[in-house]
Protein backbone atom coordinates (compact mmCIF):
# COMPACT_ATOMS: atom_id res chain seq x y z
CA UNK A 1 0.00 0.00 0.00
CA UNK A 2 2.79 2.31 -0.44
CA UNK A 3 0.74 4.49 -2.97
CA UNK A 4 -1.46 5.71 0.06
CA UNK A 5 1.96 6.52 2.17
CA UNK A 6 2.29 10.80 2.08
CA UNK A 7 5.21 12.47 2.73
CA UNK A 8 5.64 12.11 6.19
CA UNK A 9 8.96 14.25 6.88
CA UNK A 10 8.51 15.64 10.46
CA UNK A 11 5.24 14.31 10.97
CA UNK A 12 4.10 12.08 14.00
CA UNK A 13 3.46 8.58 13.72
CA UNK A 14 0.15 7.59 12.20
CA UNK A 15 -1.39 4.57 11.76
CA UNK A 16 -2.33 2.98 8.73
CA UNK A 17 -6.05 3.17 9.50
CA UNK A 18 -5.68 7.24 9.61
CA UNK A 19 -3.67 6.51 5.78
CA UNK A 20 -6.26 4.76 4.26
CA UNK A 21 -9.11 7.21 5.88
CA UNK A 22 -7.27 9.95 4.02
CA UNK A 23 -6.79 8.10 0.81
CA UNK A 24 -10.75 7.83 1.00
CA UNK A 25 -11.32 11.70 1.52
CA UNK A 26 -9.01 12.58 -1.28
CA UNK A 27 -11.91 11.19 -3.53
CA UNK A 28 -11.27 9.23 -7.04
CA UNK A 29 -7.59 10.92 -7.64
CA UNK A 30 -6.11 9.17 -4.99
CA UNK A 31 -7.04 5.71 -6.21
CA UNK A 32 -3.90 3.35 -6.63
CA UNK A 33 -2.79 2.17 -9.95
CA UNK A 34 -4.44 -1.77 -9.95
CA UNK A 35 -7.65 0.62 -8.96
CA UNK A 36 -7.15 2.03 -11.69
CA UNK A 37 -6.73 -0.36 -14.02
CA UNK A 38 -9.44 -2.78 -13.21
CA UNK A 39 -12.18 -0.22 -12.19
CA UNK A 40 -12.81 -1.08 -8.34
CA UNK A 41 -12.59 1.27 -5.72
CA UNK A 42 -12.17 0.94 -2.10
CA UNK A 43 -14.81 2.57 -0.67
CA UNK A 44 -14.76 1.90 2.98
CA UNK A 45 -12.64 1.10 6.33
CA UNK A 46 -12.50 0.54 9.86
CA UNK A 47 -10.45 -0.80 12.29
CA UNK A 48 -9.79 -4.47 10.66
CA UNK A 49 -11.75 -4.30 7.95
CA UNK A 50 -12.18 -2.65 4.48
CA UNK A 51 -14.90 -2.53 1.52
CA UNK A 52 -13.96 -2.79 -2.05
CA UNK A 53 -16.39 -2.55 -5.09
CA UNK A 54 -15.99 -3.69 -8.99
CA UNK A 55 -18.73 -3.45 -11.43
CA UNK A 56 -17.49 -5.80 -13.97
CA UNK A 57 -17.54 -4.79 -18.11
CA UNK A 58 -16.72 -6.58 -20.15
CA UNK A 59 -12.75 -6.09 -20.20
CA UNK A 60 -12.81 -8.15 -17.20
CA UNK A 61 -14.75 -11.42 -18.86
CA UNK A 62 -12.84 -14.94 -19.56
CA UNK A 63 -13.97 -16.41 -22.66
CA UNK A 64 -17.31 -17.59 -21.52
CA UNK A 65 -18.62 -14.61 -21.17
CA UNK A 66 -18.68 -14.19 -16.73
CA UNK A 67 -16.07 -12.36 -14.60
CA UNK A 68 -12.33 -14.16 -14.69
CA UNK A 69 -11.36 -15.58 -12.34
CA UNK A 70 -8.57 -13.58 -11.48
CA UNK A 71 -10.60 -10.50 -11.40
CA UNK A 72 -12.79 -12.11 -8.38
CA UNK A 73 -9.26 -12.92 -6.73
CA UNK A 74 -7.39 -10.01 -7.44
CA UNK A 75 -10.29 -8.24 -5.65
CA UNK A 76 -10.97 -10.35 -2.95
CA UNK A 77 -7.17 -9.84 -2.07
CA UNK A 78 -7.23 -6.14 -2.28
CA UNK A 79 -9.71 -5.98 0.28
CA UNK A 80 -7.37 -8.41 2.33
CA UNK A 81 -4.50 -5.92 2.16
CA UNK A 82 -6.40 -2.89 2.57
CA UNK A 83 -8.12 -4.11 6.10
CA UNK A 84 -4.74 -5.55 7.08
CA UNK A 85 -3.18 -2.09 6.37
CA UNK A 86 -5.77 -0.79 8.81
CA UNK A 87 -3.96 -2.53 11.73
CA UNK A 88 -0.15 -1.59 11.35
CA UNK A 89 1.38 1.59 11.32
CA UNK A 90 1.71 3.76 8.58
CA UNK A 91 4.88 2.86 6.82
CA UNK A 92 4.74 -0.71 7.45
CA UNK A 93 5.25 -3.28 4.03
CA UNK A 94 2.98 -6.10 4.32
CA UNK A 95 2.33 -8.68 1.42
CA UNK A 96 0.23 -11.35 0.93
CA UNK A 97 1.56 -15.12 1.11
CA UNK A 98 -1.29 -17.62 0.83
CA UNK A 99 -4.57 -16.44 -0.95
CA UNK A 100 -6.92 -19.44 -1.01
CA UNK A 101 -10.46 -18.32 -2.88
CA UNK A 102 -13.80 -20.43 -3.58
CA UNK A 103 -15.75 -19.35 -6.74
CA UNK A 104 -19.36 -19.92 -5.60
CA UNK A 105 -21.12 -17.89 -8.56
CA UNK A 106 -20.85 -16.37 -11.84
CA UNK A 107 -21.30 -12.96 -12.27
CA UNK A 108 -21.15 -10.73 -15.64
CA UNK A 109 -21.43 -6.91 -16.53
CA UNK A 110 -25.41 -7.27 -15.84
CA UNK A 111 -25.21 -8.28 -12.37
CA UNK A 112 -24.54 -5.19 -10.98
CA UNK A 113 -21.78 -3.23 -8.46
CA UNK A 114 -20.41 -6.23 -6.84
CA UNK A 115 -19.41 -5.75 -2.84
CA UNK A 116 -16.02 -7.58 -1.21
CA UNK A 117 -16.31 -7.03 2.52
CA UNK A 118 -12.87 -8.43 4.09
CA UNK A 119 -12.28 -8.70 8.22
CA UNK A 120 -9.22 -9.39 10.06
CA UNK A 121 -9.55 -12.78 11.71
CA UNK A 122 -6.53 -12.60 13.92
CA UNK A 123 -3.61 -10.36 13.70
CA UNK A 124 -0.08 -11.75 14.97
CA UNK A 125 3.03 -9.86 14.78
CA UNK A 126 4.16 -10.99 11.50
CA UNK A 127 1.32 -12.66 9.78
CA UNK A 128 -2.16 -11.21 9.51
CA UNK A 129 -5.46 -13.74 8.77
CA UNK A 130 -7.98 -11.97 6.75
CA UNK A 131 -11.33 -13.40 5.39
CA UNK A 132 -13.17 -11.60 2.03
CA UNK A 133 -16.90 -11.96 0.67
CA UNK A 134 -17.78 -10.53 -2.51
CA UNK A 135 -21.26 -10.70 -3.14
CA UNK A 136 -23.81 -9.20 -5.97
CA UNK A 137 -26.59 -6.65 -5.01
CA UNK A 138 -29.22 -8.98 -3.89
CA UNK A 139 -26.75 -10.32 -0.92
CA UNK A 140 -25.63 -13.28 -2.63
CA UNK A 141 -22.25 -14.71 -2.22
CA UNK A 142 -19.93 -15.14 -5.20
CA UNK A 143 -16.80 -15.88 -3.69
CA UNK A 144 -14.94 -16.28 -0.59
CA UNK A 145 -11.30 -16.15 0.04
CA UNK A 146 -8.76 -16.30 2.99
CA UNK A 147 -5.17 -14.57 2.78
CA UNK A 148 -2.58 -14.98 4.72
CA UNK A 149 -0.54 -11.78 4.81
CA UNK A 150 2.96 -11.04 5.75
CA UNK A 151 3.71 -7.94 8.03
CA UNK A 152 7.81 -6.94 6.75
CA UNK A 153 9.83 -5.56 9.38
CA UNK A 154 12.79 -3.45 8.01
Amino acid sequence: MAALRPETAGATARSGLEVVQKHLSAGAGARQPIEKLLGMELCGVAPGRAVVRLTPTQDHLNGQGILHGGMYATVLDSACAAACYTTVPDGTRIVSTDLTVKFLRSATPGSGVLQCVAEVLNRGRRNVLVEARMTDPAGRLLAWANCTIMVLQD
